[in-house]
């Protein structure tokens, strides 16, 4: 089973925080829940969501993002998240229990 942290949505959200939280934790991944996400992050022009993705896949680090709300985001956003859930490095759920039995997959 792979040793994941949930990020505190008090923590600064940014793809170096997320990765620093990752490797002082010793987590193989990272569960981000809604409310630890900023709006930028769903606004693909600002670039955090495919920089994180690319540092995280850099670490070996895997990303669980429970985002219940997903069709409320853009076109663009959507077809990334699609994208990512096709892989095994990123991934949205709508649902903790939903991530929680991916993170136990591994």
């Amino acid at each position: 089973m792979s040793t994941f942290i949930e990020f505190d949505p008090t923590w600064e959200f940014s793809p170096n925080a997320v990765v620093a939280a990752s490797v002082e934790h010793s987590a193989e991944g990272i569960l981000v829940g809604r409310d630890a996400l900023p709006p930028a992050f769903f606004d693909l022009s600002t670039r955090i969501a495919g920089d994180l993705t690319q540092r995280l896949g850099l670490y070996g680090v895997r990303l669980a993002c429970v985002v219940p709300d997903l069709a409320e985001h853009s076109e663009r956003f959507r077809e990334f998240a699609r994208e990512a859930n096709q892989g095994d490095q990123v991934r949205f759920f709508e649902s903790r229990a939903s991530a929680g039995e991916w993170r136990g997959s591994a």
